[in-house]
């Protein structure tokens, strides 16, 4: 064991001494290795941190949610709705899905409205979103002060308000709990102030129907309640902008999303004035991407390892005739076929491994600026750092191996009596 110990000692050593002579020659050679790996390191810490952020955005979403969200219809899609009946999504078909499945768990719905707001400051124009109790629930929106929209606030139609985090820091005294806002033609009361949301990343707001900072939320129906006549008929409502319907199991989310698209099929009379945003295929279609974006960019990174790696093997075969001379004395004192053959395959290895650690330093150094550049979360993992580096060596070993047989078949008499 010692013994070998010490070849390997003496191999490396002379591996170093024979590289060190030649520095320059050296180090571009190790270029290729260098770019192939820094590549590597770069595409595999963007494409994690694409993953996570994407994997946190639709957990945010809940993936055993299924959203269905109110169309935006054309003129002519709005007559063939009136004429078939249609209403758009209403309370009813929330109560309808949750009392005719077993798999649905809880429901929340949610109507933009546009009313007017008075004794706000000036440039402040909230959202306006009159929501079920449940919809804080099922989103898991938190609180600042106070409670969100309660059940009694709904069944009682109590005058009260939930504020996004901006609008009651822009009200100051008046956007505090207690303190009351005119919505419409009512006085709603503040009993709930929203925790700040982080703005940082647009596209969450994109998947929460909006910007929670600059929401106003009150009582589903009670501005209705009041201003309707004595007919409650479902086509005097306006439309829900959204239905939240929340699945006990991810196993059953395709099955969910197939009975309740036909249920609103028939209840619409064969209106497709909705649409399902599912977060579990969401994920499962980022999922399908990303594999495809990590495969072409692999690939890409993959050559210009091969490319470093066929850099190296021209260096090696080019050191072999320049040293043809120190090859026949080395063979003359006593060195066999397998220790020149070691020596030079070390040399690669050796030019591939440094070449492998100076491209991850890069990689990371690389990722961290695009990803102060671009704001793209940037993530990095132990096998996303060490699996470049055992590429870089297994392409030092494949393309050190013809060069290094080379050198080790050739006759030492031969070499002698060479003029290099």
């Amino acid at each position: 064991m010692n013994k070998h110990k010490h070849f390997i000692k003496i191999i490396i050593k002379t591996a170093c001494s024979s590289l060190l002579q030649h520095k320059l020659r050296s180090t571009l050679s190790t270029l290729g290795i260098i770019c192939g790996v820094m590549a590597v390191v770069a595409i595999i810490a963007i494409g994690d941190g694409a993953k996570q952020e994407t994997l946190r955005q639709i957990e945010k979403m809940g993936v055993n949610n299924i959203y269905i969200r109110a169309d935006q219809l054309t003129p002519e899609q709005r007559s063939r709705a009136r004429e078939h009946h249609s209403a758009g999504l209403q309370d009813d078909d929330r109560y309808r899905l949750q009392s005719n499945n077993s798999f649905i768990s809880d429901t929340a719905a949610a109507r933009e409205r546009a009313l007017n707001l008075t004794g706000l400051p000036e440039h402040l124009s909230p959202k306006l979103v009159e929501c079920t109790a449940s919809y804080g629930r099922i989103l898991g929106i938190k609180l600042d002060n106070g409670r969100f929209i309660s059940e009694s606030d709904t069944g009682e139609r109590n005058q009260v308000c939930v504020l996004g985090w901006q609008i009651a820091s822009r009200l100051g005294e008046n956007g505090r709990l207690g303190q009351s806002l005119r919505i419409g033609d009512q006085l709603f009361q503040v009993v709930g102030v929203l925790n700040r949301q982080d703005l940082s990343n647009t596209a969450e707001t994109q998947f929460t129907m909006q910007n929670l900072n600059d929401t106003i939320f009150f009582p589903l129906d009670v501005i209705e309640s009041d201003s309707r006549t004595n007919n409650t008929s479902s086509y005097d409502k306006p439309p829900l902008s959204e239905i939240i319907v929340r699945i006990h199991s991810t196993d059953q989310i395709s099955t969910a999303a197939m009975l309740i698209r036909r249920s609103l099929e028939i209840a619409h009379n064969g209106v497709d004035d909705f649409q399902l945003v599912i977060p579990l295929e969401l994920l499962a279609q980022s999922q399908r991407i990303q594999h495809i974006f990590n495969i072409v960019l692999g690939i890409i990174a993959a050559l210009s390892l091969i490319i470093g790696g066929i850099g190296i093997m021209n260096i090696m075969l080019a050191n072999i005739s320049e040293r043809i001379k120190e090859i026949g004395l080395r063979r003359a004192v006593g060195a066999s076929p397998e220790h020149i053959l070691a020596q030079f395959l070390s040399e690669a290895v050796l030019l591939t491994f440094t070449g492998g650690l100076l491209g991850i330093v890069g990689g990371i150094f690389l990722s961290l600026v695009i990803g102060s550049l671009t704001k793209w979360p940037i993530t990095f993992s132990i096998p996303g750092l060490i699996v470049p580096l055992v590429v870089a060596i297994l392409i030092g070993l494949f393309f050190g191996l013809y060069p290094a047989q080379k050198a080790s078949r050739i006759d030492p008499i031969v070499a002698l009596g060479s003029s290099t």
